[in-house]
């Protein structure tokens, strides 16, 4: 007889069956919790954050690409309808995490999970025009009779602006939420500045240009009103309300870029479509005038352009660059004539000295000596000497001696000889 453990153990055993096989895990990355948006001239830059997990809080994230999208209206669409009427502003592949050693180093037009990237949208004639939103499409299947087609969506009234959104997608192809919106009016821009003028010295550039939009410019800057004529009939304030287009309060200001040529053995750089250069200056400039010191006259071209810019913060509004002025620093500049020379007698010798010159590229000096009577001193010294003090020995007693100091820079291959110190004169005892 079989025990009935022994059974009931084979039974158990034989009634059991797999189930289905379980699904794998689907993670999708969280949504593009920042995003930003500045406008240069007719160029927008969009900066992002690149989610660095998944909406089940899982890390790292299972993202491939970042899609930003873009849409020009009078009014923010529904989220749900964005990318209905929205078009691709630019696709960025994302690199996959790496588990061991350094983070992998994105390429111009890759992104890194949990990183910033920049991405471009020029602004197209057909982009700065509003489009309204369609009336939503019925859905397959809908019982809904149209007797005759509907007519297209009025344009709306209202201030156009550019709305920008970003999606992340895991590598499968399968989007992640919608994030956050960020837009900015399509205001007209700023004229640019003219007559960009730059002036070179030892040790800086100056630049000055004349006021954004000349004369008419200079005058709107004083908000001088204008009268209505006793013929024209007043819009409706409500009208004017809904499509003035909002100038930004306050001056015009102006931002200044500089581009350098690159050394002769550098090697070249790519260029990054992405990237916008940033200001040299740190804050918007409320005058038409700029200074860059210039610690090192390395021969390699400047060139300048100037920018108007309207409002402040998110509100900015930035023109189209002036024309370009480029400048070679060279080091054409002397040292100043040393100063400060004194002279003293010795039993067969004279020691003089001055203050010393305070130039960057100084190489030294050289003392100029001649006899009492002379116009033209003659080199003392055979070769440049660092120190501001020497010691002439080879004098006769009794002879009356004229000297002089000229100072001497670096430049190659010529250096750039200074003027004569004041003269002195001295009797050898």
């Amino acid at each position: 007889m079989v025990p009935a453990v022994a059974v009931t153990a084979a039974l158990t055993i034989g009634c059991g069956k797999k189930g289905p096989p379980l699904a794998p895990i689907v993670h999708i990355p969280t949504a593009v919790d920042h995003i930003a948006a500045r406008r240069i001239g007719n160029d927008v830059y969009i900066t992002l954050t690149v989610p660095a997990e998944n909406i089940d809080k899982t890390k790292p994230a299972d993202v491939g690409r970042v899609e930003v999208y873009g849409y020009t209206g009078t009014s923010q669409p529904p989220r749900g309808r964005f990318l209905d009427v929205a078009t691709t502003v630019a696709t960025v592949p994302i690199l996959p995490p790496v588990t061991e050693g350094p983070p992998p180093t994105p390429k111009s037009g890759e992104g890194v999970q949990g990183s910033m990237l920049t991405v471009r949208d020029r602004l197209t004639p057909e982009a700065l025009v509003a489009r309204p939103v369609p009336p939503p499409v019925a859905p397959p299947g809908s019982k809904r009779v149209t007797t005759k087609p509907a007519a297209p969506p009025a344009a709306e009234e209202g201030v156009v602006r550019r709305f920008y959104a970003a999606i992340a997608f895991s590598p499968r192809g399968r989007p992640g939420p919608p994030g956050m919106f960020t837009e900015l009016p399509l205001i007209p821009l700023p004229d640019p500045p003219l007559g960009v003028t730059a002036t070179m010295a030892a040790d800086s550039i100056s630049l000055t240009w004349e006021t954004s939009g000349g004369i008419i410019g200079f005058l709107l800057e004083r908000h001088l009103a204008i009268e209505s004529s006793p013929i024209d009939e007043p819009a409706p304030a409500e009208k004017v309300a809904r499509t003035a287009v909002p100038v930004p309060e306050g001056p015009t200001l102006y931002n200044v870029y500089r581009e350098v040529e690159p050394l002769p053995d550098a090697p070249a750089q790519p260029v990054d479509e992405q990237s916008f250069a940033m200001p040299i200056n740190g804050a918007p400039l409320t005058v038409t005038a700029f200074s860059e010191p210039l610690p090192l006259l390395d021969g390699r071209k400047r060139c300048y352009t100037v920018r108007s810019v309207r409002g402040t913060g998110a509100a900015a509004v930035e023109g189209e660059p002036s024309t370009p002025t480029c400048v070679t620093p060279t080091d054409d500049f002397p040292p100043a004539a040393p100063v400060g020379l004194s002279a003293s007698s010795e039993a067969g010798a004279i020691s003089l000295s001055w203050e010393p010159n305070t130039e960057a590229d100084l190489a030294g000096y050289v003392v100029l000596r001649g006899e009492a009577g002379d116009a033209t001193l003659t080199p003392l010294t055979g070769a440049v000497i660092a120190d501001a003090r020497f010691v002439d020995q080879s004098v006769r007693s009794g002879v009356r001696y004229i000297y002089a100091v000229i100072a001497i820079d670096t430049h190659l291959p010529s250096p750039n000889v200074s003027g004569e110190s004041a003269r002195i004169e001295e009797t050898a005892r």
